[in-house]
């Protein structure tokens, strides 16, 4: 098996279950976050001990909301990391952060503790749009919490907005655009909501409480989106993400290279590879669940055939403005994504058009 050099760890709460969400996060467990903080900590001694590691390019902090770890938890919880594994000098260590749980104090710990980027979910600063996600924050804390993770010394700050949000005007995405710009970040991830089943706006919309969002709004969201971060100097490197040069995001680039990366914590997915081969698999998802199945609480995975796993590589190549190697076996697929606009082919790498970009769900459906 390869080393893995990516770490992705998942703190499952949150104060509150947004209505679009639909990752594995939990709210009322504040009681839990101690035990849970421990168990990481023993899956990733288990793991160190048990599966290859090389020095750490990159770690993730996901969630839930890992800003709400009270400051001497996510200390611990850092410190633990810090002893297991060897960190390259320089790697990006990034904590996701709801601007509402971002305080003085825990932006220093975090700091201290090796995080050296942010990636604030501000999802918007138009109030309409944040109601019906049910965002229980607003522009001004985002400003707040930015200016506080400037004065702690992050000079590495992502912002989260989404577009596509029924009752969402392009009058005021293109004013939540422009706000964002004005904040002078590093990074910019612009995300087209999606109704995902089982989730309340999910079920709100199949009941004719929440209005369809035309086709055409959306894409003229994109579209001003795209023309707007240009302007501004951004560099739109992968479907939903735009950085000032030599900010892009690190550790989800290794997702999108299909490179290993061990996932700890209660749902957290792992992709491992050795040779030609490779393996994913999944922990146990409910956060008590998971602590009982501790050290070793793999849910489930699948060993990926080399059509599939060639597959994969090209469509998440194809997500990112690098593109990927052309493989012989999909020739096929890749003269038919040529002829339709949506690749285009150099020497022996293909690479998104702009509108391969825009419409990468058609990409993705060719491939696979």
């Amino acid at each position: 098996m390869d080393p893995f050099r990516h770490l992705y760890l998942h703190l499952p709460f949150c104060r509150h279950k947004c209505g679009y969400c639909d990752f594995n996060a939990y709210a009322g467990m504040d009681r839990l976050m101690p035990d849970y903080v421990d168990g990481l900590l023993r899956e990733l001694a288990h793991a160190r001990a048990t599966r290859p590691f090389g020095p750490l390019r990159t770690l993730y902090l996901g969630g839930g909301t890992p800003s709400l770890l009270p400051a001497e938890l996510m200390t611990s919880l850092l410190a633990g990391v810090a002893g297991l594994f060897e960190i390259e000098a320089g790697a990006e260590v990034t904590l996701e952060a709801n601007p509402a749980s971002t305080d003085p104090g825990k932006l220093a710990a975090w700091r201290a503790g090796g995080v050296n980027r942010l990636s604030l979910g501000v999802q918007g600063f138009d109030s309409a749009a944040l109601a019906v996600l049910e965002r229980r924050t607003d522009g001004r804390e985002a400003v707040r919490a930015l200016r506080e993770a400037r004065e702690a010394g992050f000079d590495d700050v992502n912002l989260d907005l989404i577009y596509a949000v029924p009752r969402q005007t392009l009058a005021a995405w293109r004013e939540t655009v422009e706000q964002a710009i004005e904040l002078d970040l590093e990074h910019l991830s612009c995300y087209c909501l999606t109704f995902e089943e089982g989730t309340l706006l999910f079920r709100r919309r199949s009941e004719g409480r929440l209005a369809e969002v035309m086709p055409d709004l959306a894409w003229d969201q994109l579209d001003a989106a795209c023309d707007l971060l240009a302007a501004a100097g951004y560099e739109r490197y992968e479907v939903s993400n735009w950085s000032r040069p030599g900010r892009r995001a690190r550790h989800n680039q290794a997702y999108w290279d299909c490179q290993p990366v061990y996932g700890a914590g209660a749902g957290a997915h792992s992709y491992a590879t050795d040779g030609d081969g490779a393996r994913r698999w999944w922990n146990v998802a409910r956060p008590r669940d998971y602590l009982a199945a501790l050290p070793e609480p793999v849910a489930g995975g699948e060993e990926l055939e080399p059509r599939l796993r060639t597959a994969e590589r090209v469509l998440l190549g194809l997500r990112t403005v690098a593109g990927v190697e052309a493989p012989a076996e999909l020739e096929t697929e890749l003269a038919r994504l040529a002829a339709a606009g949506l690749v285009e082919r150099r020497q022996e790498r293909v690479y998104p058009t702009r509108r391969g970009l825009d419409l990468h769900n058609q990409v993705a459906l060719a491939v696979l």
